[in-house]
């Protein structure tokens, strides 16, 4: 069981740094933009994985990192939908 809880954790990780990676890439190429709600929504998922990771690993300048992020893409991600209401 043991076993199974480190490769999940492991997984949860490589989640986490694929979407971040994929919301820079889909943003760099201009295939979106960095106050669209994909763009955020991935980078939020992202930074979530990666700040669990972080705390399994003890790992805190990363997790306290990604928090930081994560609280950067909700703000956005607030002030964008309130724009568009």
């Amino acid at each position: 069981m043991a076993i199974l809880r480190k490769y999940m954790g492991e997984a949860v990780g490589w989640a986490g740094a694929l979407f971040s990676l994929l919301a820079f890439s889909l943003n760099s190429l201009g295939l979106t933009h960095g106050q669209s709600v994909e763009y955020l929504g991935m980078n939020i998922v992202g930074c979530l994985f990666l700040i669990f990771y972080g705390l399994t690993k003890k790992a805190h300048a990363s997790y306290v990192l990604n928090t930081i992020f994560l609280l950067v893409a909700v703000i956005a991600l607030v002030r964008a939908y309130l724009l568009q209401v």
